[in-house]
């Protein structure tokens, strides 16, 4: 017995994985540590053939072994892998206890009843939850293979379920084809965004050197030279190919160029074996080997799948499986295909395997198995559609149609959009080719645009002009009137903001004028489609692009029927719920822009409750994070408190909403408040990320935060190429083209751009325009910014009364409502002027309650521009030692900002400050007292009020009660005339 097992063929057993010490090690690491409850997240990547499901695989041998749960999900390339394939596939064999969470239906084969979830963020955390759980109760591994062939479903939810494996035994092994990611490909983008969310692990497998293709031959027991020759033989055919290699070895010994030979092997002549032959040669040698009568059972199971039951394969070939049970011996034996555990399937080894099988079919054939395969899932009693949609296309079949349809509506109620538009675009395909008449296309093109709506707005917009006309030529009005909507909605995520606002309303205008009969049709329709109609939702929606653009009056007048002040109507949660948030959101904005801030907060909480009832939770989370930047940060900045807390419940709001972009939308909530505080360095890479991804109202409020930004930075090329984007027409441009918030703020910049460079009539055409747009709209919100804007132009003129006359425009604009940013700029510039005009008590009062408001805001650029303009007071009145700590606390703070203009502001302070004869060095202060000591004690003895002194010195009230205690127990009293009468007597006074 032992002779036969050391004569045993090596190529009859599993080949060793070699050359993968390195990896090997890394993974047992993150095996280890989920074992000990702290779970990762690994990739593997690499090329065909290199060894990746070998390595994993062999980590979860490992990981069984030590008493983990182990599950597996593939994704195949032949067949269309449905919405969360692999994650259906995995958790199928996981375990179902009553404690558990209750797994969603959609993420569980056809047929098995789980809990219906009405949203895509809804599916993803009971997923993640449910993960965590069964890790819980058991260290589990779960390996996800091929995911170069994930739908995007799949992918979205790696990404969420990647995000809590830190404190979770959870460890998840990921396999991707890296030579098959194209810039394109949705992975391609998600790989560096789970190694900078997760920390996750990236190993690329390399090619096998010749240490580790030793190891492989090793097996043979050959003598060192005949090694050696082996192993060049096959590094110049594999090229470092694992797979590739050990089918060439298996290749030596089928042609008997590698035999045994008494107790060990020889090697023969491998010149007799002729030019190396691309892999599917190799198989297919290997295959014709099996016989005919294997052959012809195994190119059905080819058709089938990756994974082939044996029912459904026994059925395609006209047998039962009792039939196949010597092609399934031959073809094992021959390392083809391995057994399920339960035995209820065959799975092929490799995917090269199955394609070299598929490939040996004559296309004729090819067509019928395909049909076959088609038939007989649709006969089963829970078809998977996206399995019989898929043969049925193989197989040429108009039929292929229906099916298509329907898979694409299951992936549309599983919130796998972009895999619903892929099927309905196919389904599109066949149905043309079919014959299908003009409205039912028309139904099909609508629900593929609205499928690709975020995605790709602009070829919506192509695909709903022709359902339009297919709409019109068909008679159906109910189409038109959706067309025409969706279509004005599609335009303006486009960037065809004006125009689609006007079809939008057409839209509108189309659904108030169906008869009851087209109304009832429609509800209907959409309800087969899985969404209640409900033709408010479409008025919600246009008062919210109404505001937006700034047509205030118009979108508050059609969001009123929803009511101002109602509280939330017992039926929010119905098909009129989301009409209800959306007009309550544009009820917001209306009301924040018109300078209402009480009505806006009450407006949005009305939308976040509205939405949370009808399952929008992104969009309650985003209520937050529009309320915190376009009520608190404008109209109550210095209300920390209030804007922590709302920074908070956004975040908590974002990780409860969950999906795959919630980490970025949770830093969504933090940028405005990064801005303010001063946290640039983190902000700017995160807007600029943002800039170009997204529909026209997501990159509308990047440009604005933007753009404030780069002009701070001195990034005038950034600010321009925004101003162009967003103002093409420049000065010219007509009000309501655009989203008004945002065109505000670039015409001040472009305005303020122009001024830089003395171009005065460029300037003046921007606020003109600045000021015609905000007329046009009646917003309150951008008139005390605009007021500065003309003061400084007419500062850069050398006209002062005019200039003052702007800026006291500007401090009365910002005091109702009350706007602290826009009051202490107006402060700042009045404190300014009265520097320039020599009014230095009068600067001194405007300046001290700029610098309250800025620390009240917690704005350090905005303190360290008026400790800049401090600094010109002080020089101005000759103060050179308060100018010198003004001038290097203001430049501290700007520092780390990389606000270079404002840099060389202090650069030109600076120089003026040495240019100054020097002081003389002043004696030693009495008592061990500080200069600021003696300065607080000066005014103190000239009987000044704390409130006095410090807004002499631009310091708190608090700050000059603490230097006051300081200077009674250095002078030994404990009143003020007491200190000020030693203050006199040593001539500090």
């Amino acid at each position: 017995m032992a002779d036969q097992t050391r004569h045993t063929a090596p190529g009859t057993t599993a080949p060793p994985l070699v050359g993968r010490e390195r990896e090997s090690i890394a993974l047992r690491t993150h095996l280890d540590a989920a074992l000990a409850g702290r779970g990762s997240l690994v990739l593997i990547g690499g090329e065909a053939g290199i060894g990746k499901t070998a390595l994993a695989e062999a980590t979860l041998a490992e990981a069984a072994g030590q008493g983990a749960l182990v599950l597996v999900g593939r994704c195949y390339d032949l067949s269309e892998t449905p919405p969360y394939g692999p994650w259906i596939e995995a958790l199928e064999r996981a375990p179902v206890v009553a404690d558990l969470p209750a797994l969603p239906t959609v993420i569980l084969p056809p047929g098995h009843e789980g809990e219906v979830l009405t949203s895509q963020d809804a599916i993803v955390r009971r997923v993640r939850d449910y993960l965590a759980a069964i890790a819980v109760r058991r260290p589990t591994v779960l390996l996800l293979d091929d995911l170069h062939w994930a739908d995007p479903a799949s992918l979205d939810l790696l990404r969420v379920v990647a995000r809590g494996l830190a404190t979770s035994p959870l460890l998840v092994l990921a396999t991707y084809r890296s030579d098959e990611l194209t810039r394109r490909h949705p992975l391609y983008a998600l790989l560096p965004a789970l190694e900078r969310e997760t920390r996750a692990a990236r190993l690329d497998l390399r090619p096998l050197d010749a240490a580790a293709l030793r190891a492989l031959v090793g097996r043979y027991a050959l003598i060192p030279a005949e090694a050696n020759r082996l192993v060049a033989w096959l590094r110049d055919r594999a090229e470092g190919n694992a797979f590739f290699s050990v089918q060439l070895v298996r290749a030596l010994e089928e042609a008997g160029a590698l035999r045994r030979a008494g107790d060990g092997w020889a090697l023969g002549d491998l010149g007799a074996i002729g030019l190396p032959a691309p892999l599917r040669q190799v198989l297919d040698a290997r295959l014709l080997r099996l016989g005919e009568a294997h052959l012809r059972l195994l190119t059905p199971a080819a058709v089938i799948g990756q994974e082939v039951p044996l029912a459904l394969w026994a059925t395609v070939a006209d047998t039962d499986e009792d039939g196949l049970l010597d092609a399934i011996d031959a073809a094992e034996a021959a390392h083809l295909v391995v057994a399920t555990q339960d035995g209820a399937a065959i799975r092929f080894a490799h995917a090269f395997i199955r394609e070299a099988l598929y490939a040996v079919l004559p296309a004729t054939r090819r067509r019928r198995v395909h049909r076959r395969v088609a038939e007989a899932l649709a006969a089963m009693p829970a078809p998977d559609p996206d399995a019989v949609a898929y043969h049925l296309q193989r197989a040429g079949e108009a039929r292929a149609y229906a099916w298509l349809v329907r898979a694409g509506e299951r992936a549309q109620r599983a919130y796998a959009w972009l895999t619903a538009a892929d099927r309905f675009e196919a389904a599109l395909a066949a149905a043309e080719a079919g014959g299908t008449d003009a409205s039912e296309r028309g139904w099909l093109l609508l629900r593929l645009a609205r499928m690709r709506r975020y995605a790709d707005p602009g070829r919506g917009v192509a695909h709903l002009g022709e359902a339009l006309r297919l709409g019109a030529q068909a008679g159906d009005r109910c189409l038109v009137a959706e067309c025409r909507f969706n279509r004005g909605l599609f335009r303006c995520l486009a960037d065809d903001i004006g125009g689609g606002v006007a079809e939008m309303a057409a839209g509108v205008a189309a659904f108030r004028a169906l008869s009851e009969a087209d109304r009832a049709r429609l509800r209907a329709l959409s309800e087969v489609r899985g969404s209640a109609f409900d033709e408010h939702d479409r008025q919600g929606t246009l008062a919210m692009w109404l505001a937006y653009t700034g047509r205030h009056a118009e979108a508050e007048a059609l969001a009123a029927p929803y009511g101002t002040e109602a509280e939330l109507p017992a039926d929010a949660g119905g098909p009129g719920g989301s009409a209800y948030a959306d007009a309550h959101w544009a009820l917001g904005w209306t009301h924040s822009a018109m300078g209402r801030p009480e009505a806006a907060r009450r407006a949005f909480a009305h939308a976040r409750d509205a939405y949370e009832a009808v399952g929008h939770h992104r969009n309650a989370a985003a209520a937050i994070l529009v309320e915190l930047e376009w009520v608190v940060l404008p109209y109550r900045t210095d209300q920390l408190a209030e804007r922590q807390r709302l920074l908070a419940e956004g975040e908590r709001a974002w990780a409860r909403a969950g999906g795959t972009h919630a980490a970025d939308s949770a830093a969504e909530v933090r940028l405005p408040l990064q801005l303010l505080e001063g946290r640039w360095a983190e902000a700017r890479p995160a807007l600029e990320a943002r800039r170009d991804t997204g529909p026209t109202n997501w990159r509308a409020r990047v440009a604005l935060r933007l753009g404030p930004l780069a002009r701070a930075q001195g990034d005038a090329d950034l600010v321009r190429a925004l101003v162009r984007e967003w103002l093409p027409a420049g000065p010219a441009g007509e009000p309501g083209e655009s989203f008004l918030a945002c065109a505000l703020v670039l015409q001040r910049l472009a305005a303020a751009l122009a001024l830089d460079g003395g171009d005065r009539a460029s300037a003046r055409s921007w606020l003109e325009a600045h000021d015609r747009w905000l007329a046009w709209s009646g917003a309150a919100l951008g008139r005390a910014e605009g007021a500065l804007g003309w003061a400084a132009y007419h500062r850069a003129a050398g006209d002062g009364p005019a200039a003052r006359r702007h800026a006291e425009a500007a401090l009365a604009r910002a005091a109702d409502p009350r706007q602290p940013l826009a009051l202490l700029a107006a402060h700042r510039l009045l404190g300014e002027l009265d520097t320039a005009e020599g009014r230095p008590t009068e600067a001194a009062d405007h300046l001290a309650e700029v610098l309250e408001l800025a620390d009240a805001c917690a704005a350090p650029y905005e303190r360290a521009l008026t400790l800049l303009a401090l600094t010109e007071l002080h020089l101005a009145t000759g103060d050179r030692a308060l100018a010198t700590a003004t001038l290097a606390e203001g430049r501290a703070l700007l520092e780390p900002l990389e606000a270079r203009p404002a840099l060389a502001r202090a650069d030109a302070l600076a120089a003026r400050l040495a240019a100054l004869a020097p002081a003389p060095a002043p004696a030693a202060p009495p008592f061990g007292l500080t200069a600021r000591e003696v300065a607080v004690l000066r005014l103190v003895a000239e009987g000044l009020t704390d409130a006095e002194v410090a807004a002499r010195l631009f310091v708190t009230r608090n700050t000059v009660n603490f230097h006051l205690k300081a200077v009674y127990g250095k002078l030994g009293v404990n009143t003020r005339a007491a200190a000020g009468r030693i203050a006199r007597d040593h001539g500090l006074a």
